[in-house]
């Protein structure tokens, strides 16, 4: 057999060979390989290694390397960022809209305002913010670049450029009516921005960080669904250093928990969306619990376009924050009807007592999930033994009924005859007319088996129609209108016995295309779909009749042909019949 061997140029001379060897010799041969590769390839890392070592210790910048820089990356020896305006400035800090001029990027810069350059406290907080913010490496966090120090700025650090619009802004302008908005910004859009959000602080949690003002203020909500949580000047890291198996890391969290200290008696926050233990003043007492509050008074902004707390100063403010003297969601907006389920959510996050709000943002984020995806309805369920009517034509009614298990009919009743419109099964839905309309119900459902429904109302409805976009309202809306229409037309053949009308059109067709003949073979399928078009009803409904005449021997239906031994038979037939429905 033919074995091949490849061995690199670095460790043999002998690039390549093709021997012809033996199963035994492969053996021997292989031994003898892995030997001689071994130690080639250990004094051949040794030295690699020692060369790496040389390297290391004369790492430093070369004039050839200083030249390349200014000559095609910065044109100039000046600064590496150039400031290109204002942002945003508020407390002790400034934001700025810069340009590195390296990557020729723009960026924002926060830097120190120069009254509180000498301030250590105001030092401390932007050195944490700057550190803190640099862990946290997630897509819905505003990543920092560089924490530095300039002769132009001060302390400085970069970050992305944040394009976009504060969420509070959004909600403003929803409240205001602007169209544009309102159209885009629908409760499903925006149940999405609060996911990510939430999404954010759960990610800074896991880290052992705080952040301690969340709020619509600090949430940029970009184009393409981008969110990013910003401004985590007050946030803080409450964990343990020690349990961080990473040295470097380790050493990081520890400088950081320097500067993270709690203060006590110092309020730090916004007033209007804090949770109590926020307006005693001391830290110790702030943890995640007090960031969940804080995302359940973001919701409730979301959702009531107002923030939670208002008043004639802050004193005022301040006291209904500590004695969280919330108005329930549902009562401070009744027109955006908010769904009892969200209500639920937003109570459960800002409770008074820790203790009863979510314990993590994640089952947080489960209920918010289940809004989202349509599974937080609580509806009634009903049960209606075999043969029980679920409702009656003519009867009023405001439900309908979603069948979970079951099965039932929808008839149409006239007088003592009944037409089978339907058989509908679990899933299906029922009585739904009685959702869009206060008209009485058009039809009869009887239950086929033993049958369990959940029971829909009205506002559920609403409810669920306001979280959608505003087109599916309209289509809702459009659809009811033609569903109306069409049931206030129901073809007269459906609602009462047909079967003298099929047998007298039948009769017609027959005796115009062959009136002399005695003994007649036609299709069945091709008679029958020419009587629905004639009479404009389903064709089952023909082929139902024209089984039962086969029934009562008025003609025989042999394989796909219909045989008529007489047609005057059938004509009687179907006139006396007629006569009696119309007693």
């Amino acid at each position: 057999m033919t074995f091949k061997i490849v061995m690199d140029q670095s460790i043999s001379k002998t690039a390549e060979k093709t021997l012809m060897v033996s199963d035994h010799e492969i053996g021997i041969l292989s031994d003898m390989f892995e030997k001689t590769y071994a130690k080639t390839y250990n004094s051949t890392v040794k030295k690699v290694a020692d060369e790496e070592q040389v390297d290391d210790q004369s790492f430093g910048i070369t004039e050839f390397e200083k030249k390349q820089y200014y000559e095609k990356v910065r044109k100039e020896e000046d600064n590496k960022y150039s400031i290109q305006g204002k942002i945003a400035a508020g407390g002790m800090g400034a934001v700025l809209k810069v340009l590195d001029q390296d990557l020729q990027r723009p960026m924002a810069m926060k830097v120190v305002k120069p009254s509180f350059r000498t301030n250590e406290d105001a030092i401390k907080d932007f050195i944490r913010e700057a550190k803190i913010t640099g862990l946290l490496e997630h897509p819905n966090i505003i990543p920092v670049h560089e924490l530095g120090l300039s002769e132009d700025t001060g302390l400085y650090f970069t970050m992305k450029l944040a394009r976009g619009e504060s969420l509070n802004h959004v909600l403003a302008e929803i409240k205001k009516g602007t169209p544009q908005y309102v159209e885009k910004y629908n409760i499903f859009y925006l149940l999405n921005i609060f996911r990510k959000i939430c999404d954010a602080i759960s990610f800074a949690h896991s880290k052992g960080i705080i952040h301690q003002d969340i709020k619509p203020h600090n949430v940029i909500v970009g184009q393409h669904g981008a969110v990013l949580v910003m401004d985590w000047g007050l946030a803080r890291f409450i964990g343990d250093p020690a349990k961080e198996p990473d040295a470097l890391r380790r050493k990081l969290l520890k400088s950081v928990s320097v500067f993270s200290a709690a203060k006590k008696k110092v309020i730090q926050g916004s007033p209007a969306y804090m949770a109590p233990e926020q307006v005693k003043g001391d830290g110790r007492l702030l943890d995640r619990q007090t960031d969940i509050f804080l995302l359940g008074a973001t919701l409730y902004h979301i959702f009531t376009l107002e923030s939670p707390y208002q008043g004639d100063d802050i004193r005022d403010v301040l006291k209904k924050a500590e004695n969280r003297e919330l108005i329930p969601p549902q009562n401070r907006n009744p027109d955006r009807m908010i769904p009892e389920e969200m209500c639920r959510i937003i109570l459960k996050a800002t409770a008074l007592k820790k203790e009863d709000r979510y314990p993590m943002v994640q089952e947080l984020i489960d209920d918010v999930d289940g809004v989202i995806a349509g599974k937080w309805s609580r509806q009634e369920k009903k049960t209606f033994a075999r043969g029980q009517y679920l409702m009656r034509q003519g009867d009023g009614g405001e439900e309908a009924y979603l069948i979970i298990r079951g099965k039932v009919q929808v008839v149409k009743e006239s007088g003592d005859f009944k037409v089978v419109l339907s058989t509908l099964g679990p899933g299906e839905m029922v009585g739904e007319m009685a959702l869009i309309t206060d008209e009485k119900r058009s039809a009869s459902v009887e239950a086929l088996e033993d049958t369990e429904v959940a029971v829909l109302t009205k506002q559920l409805l609403a409810q669920n129609l306001h979280k959608l976009p505003p087109y599916i309202e309209k289509m809702v809306a459009a659809m009811t209108r033609r569903l109306q229409t069409a049931n206030n037309f129901i073809h007269p053949h459906l609602t009462r016995d047909c079967s003298p009308f099929v047998l007298q059109q039948l009769c017609l067709i027959l005796g115009n295309e062959s009136a002399v003949k005695r003994k007649m073979i036609i299709f069945f399928d091709e008679i029958s779909a020419r009587i629905a078009e004639d009479l404009g009803i389903p064709v089952d409904k023909v082929k139902e009749v024209m089984l039962k005449a086969a029934d009562d021997k008025l003609l025989t239906i042999e394989g796909d042909h219909v045989v008529i031994e007489d047609i005057r038979r059938i004509l009687q037939t179907a006139s006396r019949a007629k006569t009696m429905l119309d007693q």
